[in-house]
């Protein structure tokens, strides 16, 4: 039986009754009661705080065969919105969504060589976006910014493709729209964003493949990121020994040859020619001989480093977002034939669903979760934890 600081119990059930309401909703305050033992009288307690609140609402009545039917109850998905940003290094994705992720509304822009100018952009955009949301008893809840880099507690300790490391986004961002203001590197929101949205599983890692090549690591319905937040640098594991040369300090790194920079290097230097993302898509449904080889190339590359992802954490299942899966349908599945060892039974690797999307939904999880778990835990309200 829990026992102790009476407030700190009240808090714990509240955040229990609002995970089960938006996990099982539309819910009555009985199946609530009954799914997490607490007294009915308990329940209703809290229940009526958070509808008070407008976090919570009522909504209809649920079939039963006698007696009154009773209440349900759901999250007011509308009672705030998120502005969520991807920070890549060409392209800038900006999104709003309500408290649940829905009702997106995206907007991209060039990400500008002058740092100076990144933030007036990125302000200049965000004040249009906060413009158009509806209105809402909440308003703009936070914002979440992906970084393609490191970040541990809030700072860029890493930025291998960008200059911006030094750019004071939080302080500035939120003394002007007065919220939360959250960093996280990208593969860490990708993986709470295809979690919370696709996929029931306590074990899963999300590979994403861009600029440079990172994980995301789900294990025990925790994220992972280590002491100093290098946790899933994937790809900085060296694969080539006295290989190409990495911003990490290292050589042979696996960005190095397997990232959507080093692809497209390679594949322009076969080619004798700059190959863009375009005059790729021209070149594959042509099956261009080269661009074939270039995919293969990936492949083995990718097969190498899942493999010791395999060892290493041994997870229910593998989401990969590279571009190519655009392309080329069958790539996972290539992948899992190029693994030779006894792990490979194990290995479920499967395409994202959301693909860039996910990095955007992860930072609209996390800031749902700092607005609805103001009391958690460090980790916890900041999205660890479902």
């Amino acid at each position: 039986m829990l026992t102790g600081n009476q407030e700190l119990i009240r808090d714990i059930n509240t955040q229990s009754i609002i995970r089960t309401v938006i996990s099982d909703g539309p819910i009555s305050r009985a199946s609530i009661a009954s799914h997490l033992g607490l007294t009915k009288a308990t329940v209703s307690a809290i229940v009526q705080l958070l509808i008070d609140r407008n976090i919570i609402l009522e909504t209809g009545s649920g079939d039963t065969r006698k007696g009154r039917k009773p209440i349900l109850l759901q999250i007011n998905k509308n009672c705030g919105h998120i502005i969520s940003v991807n920070l890549a290094t060409d392209v800038i994705t900006l999104v709003t969504a309500n408290l649940m992720g829905g009702d997106c509304r995206l907007k991209q822009f060039a990400n500008p060589s002058d740092n100076a100018l990144l933030l007036k952009l990125l302000i200049q955009y965000v004040d249009a976006a906060v413009a158009e949301l509806p209105p809402s008893q909440y308003g703009l809840l936070g914002i979440a910014l992906g970084i393609h880099g490191v970040v541990h507690h809030n700072k860029i300790m890493f930025l291998p493709y960008a200059s911006f490391q030094e750019t004071d986004f939080l302080s500035i961002l939120g003394e002007r729209y007065h919220v939360p203001v959250i960093m996280e590197n990208e593969a860490n929101l990708s993986v709470l964003g295809e979690w919370a949205h696709c996929h029931t599983t306590n074990e899963m890692l999300y590979i994403s493949v861009h600029s440079g090549i990172g994980v995301g690591i789900i294990m025990k319905n925790q994220l992972v990121k280590g002491k100093n937040g290098y946790a899933g640098e994937f790809g900085h594991t060296i694969i080539e020994m006295n290989g190409r040369p990495c911003p990490c300090g290292n050589r042979g790194c696996l960005e190095q040859y397997a990232s959507e920079r080093a692809f497209f290097a390679d594949l322009s230097h076969r080619k004798g020619m700059t190959v863009t993302p375009e005059i790729f898509g021209e070149l594959y449904r042509q099956k261009d001989v080269q661009v074939m080889e270039a995919i293969k190339q990936f492949i083995k590359y990718m097969a190498v480093g899942i493999n010791n992802l395999l060892n290493t954490f041994n997870p229910d299942i593998i989401i990969l977002n590279s571009f190519l899966t655009m392309y080329h349908a069958s790539l996972c599945e290539e992948i899992e034939a190029e693994l030779h060892n006894n792990m490979k039974r194990y290995c479920h690797l499967i395409p994202s669903a959301l693909q860039d999307m996910s990095v955007l939904l992860g930072g609209v999880y996390m800031i749902r979760n700092r607005f609805l778990y103001p009391n958690a835990g460090a980790q916890q309200s900041a999205g660890i934890m479902q």
